[in-house]
């Protein structure tokens, strides 16, 4: 019933993806419930303030098992396809690869311009215990770079990104789609944490860079690279714990305001443009070709 009224109306077809999308999402709802219930705070222990422990692993990762299964459900059942038709290309490690680095020039980027222009700047390095062995370091790392950083990236560009872009791109305009899917990826953030009007705009102008990047690449691992880059400079020089990566507690202050306030809008404009036009040079046709059916 529903697969039909999904093939004959357009509506449908938008509400149905919207509805996957806000699931894959929401889900983290009823687990910060559950996870309240075994003493575990989830809200309070969310970006840069995240402390591993065996309880908020255990549901950061199936809070991403089961927002990926909502979008496997979706694709075998109501669109009929596999999950691979969502952006997975071959050539993953380059993709990775460079796709974090982009993301890692994003951030500098603009950290450079608020150092330039502010009076102070504090380098603080995060020292680690003693008592920690450097087989258990790594071990902290490890789980970093893979269950945090790339795990966190691959969850959300493949349930905001990838998917509503592969279902809707070819029955409305992209632009809307990278809105509404920027707004959920936006606002799902703030599920765990409360409201920052400043943190909301760098979330959303992140979301419509990463989302006109896949559009144009088609490849999920070219985005979730750029995701991760740029999380991983946050982390490692902005952070506070070195069992999530923090080598760094990096303090920049003392600048002017409309240099906070503007200089990520700039940047995300300039990134836009960027992409826009390196699509229309050819590049993302020749280095990611249609090669998925």
């Amino acid at each position: 019933m529903i697969r039909k009224k999904y093939k004959k109306y357009l509506a449908v077809k938008i509400l149905v993806v919207v509805m996957v999308v806000f699931l894959s999402v929401a889900i983290m709802l009823p687990l910060v419930k559950l996870a309240s219930l075994f003493g575990i705070n989830i809200q309070e222990n969310t970006g840069l303030n995240f402390k591993p422990s065996f309880g908020l692993i255990f549901f950061f990762f199936l809070f991403g098992i089961c927002s990926i299964t909502i979008i496997w459900l979706a694709q075998k059942y109501i669109h009929q396809k596999p999950l691979s038709q969502l952006g997975f290309k071959p050539k993953i490690g380059r993709n990775l690869f460079f796709g974090f680095l982009f993301g890692v020039i994003i951030v500098a980027s603009k950290n450079i311009i608020y150092g330039i222009s502010a009076e102070t700047i504090e380098y603080n390095p995060i020292t680690v215990p003693d008592s920690v062995s450097f087989l258990t370091y790594v071990g902290y790392y490890i789980y970093f770079l893979i269950g945090f950083i790339a795990w966190n990236s691959f969850i959300e560009e493949l349930g905001t990104r990838a998917y509503p872009i592969e279902k809707l791109k070819k029955y409305i305009n992209p632009h809307i789609i990278f809105v509404i899917m920027g707004l959920i990826f936006t606002l799902g953030h703030f599920i765990a944490r409360e409201f920052d009007a400043h943190y909301f705009i760098g979330l959303f102008g992140f979301s419509y860079v990463f989302s006109l990047l896949y559009y144009y690449s088609r490849s999920i691992w070219l985005v979730v690279g750029v995701h991760s880059g740029v999380n991983w400079v946050n982390f490692t020089f902005f952070g506070t714990n070195w069992e999530i990566g923090g080598l760094y507690n990096i303090k920049i202050s003392n600048f002017p305001s409309w240099i906070y306030d503007y200089t990520g809008i700039i940047i995300y404009a300039m990134l836009l443009a960027l992409i826009v036009l390196l699509n229309k040079k050819g590049f993302f046709d020749k280095h990611f070709p249609k090669t998925i059916k």
